[in-house]
């Protein structure tokens, strides 16, 4: 059997209205969203207005960086869950490893919780496994540099699936993912998106032609509407 990796997309992954204005159609991420309200909510945070946020046009949109990312890592969150309930746990799990941290909630390294509520105050993530700790700046700041990691799969008796990390040497996706393929034989990466990070041809270089690279959301029977209408530029899974 290969082993795979899934990809978080990363801070980009809504760059796109019309991805936006699809995406809050997918259950499982229209439930992430309103549960990351309900915490901003509980920290006196009311002004701020997830869905309104994902409903704005590109320009108010980009000008929110804060909050851009944190919904990029709160969409990758609930696809990630919609993809656990019908796919095979992955070997790795690839994203960023700062900031708003799909990966880290999804490794089980922070609680979801805690990512959303280190966007108004510092938050410690309680688990004893950290990738990288980044105090967290105020909602409505910048945010920091992008880094990415890799967490490889390491346990799946007892306490259930347990992911440690793995030295991937620069901090930088392309390099990441080479380290997976030249290293651990990774073949197949699955994109959590809904956009990638990388093309198609990105993963040409990794160096063989049997690395694969797919779509969570294109994996999906019941998503096959999500990709109609929406601007070839949006896809760049296509390139």
């Amino acid at each position: 059997m290969k082993k795979n990796a899934v990809v978080f997309a990363g801070r980009n992954a809504l760059d796109s209205s019309e991805l936006r204005t699809n995406i809050v159609r997918i259950p499982e991420v229209t439930i992430r969203i309103r549960q990351a309200q309900k915490i901003l909510e509980s920290m006196s945070q009311e002004n701020v207005d997830l869905l309104g946020v994902l409903a704005a046009d590109d320009e108010t949109f980009f000008k929110n960086l804060k909050q851009k990312s944190l919904l990029a890592a709160i969409v990758q969150v609930g696809l990630f869950d919609r993809f656990s309930r019908t796919q095979r746990r992955p070997d790795f799990l690839v994203g960023t490893s700062n900031g708003d941290s799909a990966l880290k909630v999804c490794a089980g390294h922070m609680s979801f919780e805690d990512m959303v509520r280190a966007t108004v105050e510092e938050v410690k993530p309680s688990n004893v496994v950290e990738l990288s700790v980044v105090q967290a700046a105020p909602l409505l700041s910048g945010v920091s540099l992008t880094e990415f990691g890799a967490v490889e799969l390491s346990n799946t008796e007892g306490i259930g699936p347990v992911y440690g990390e793995v030295k991937a040497g620069a901090m930088e996706l392309k390099t990441v993912l080479s380290t997976l393929h030249n290293d651990f034989r990774v073949d197949r990466f699955i994109n959590i998106g809904p956009t990638s990070a990388l093309t198609g041809s990105d993963f040409k270089t990794l160096g063989s032609e049997d690395v694969e690279s797919v779509d969570s959301i294109e994996m999906d029977p019941m998503l096959t509407w999500f990709w109609r209408g929406i601007a070839q530029s949006a896809n760049t899974l296509n390139q």
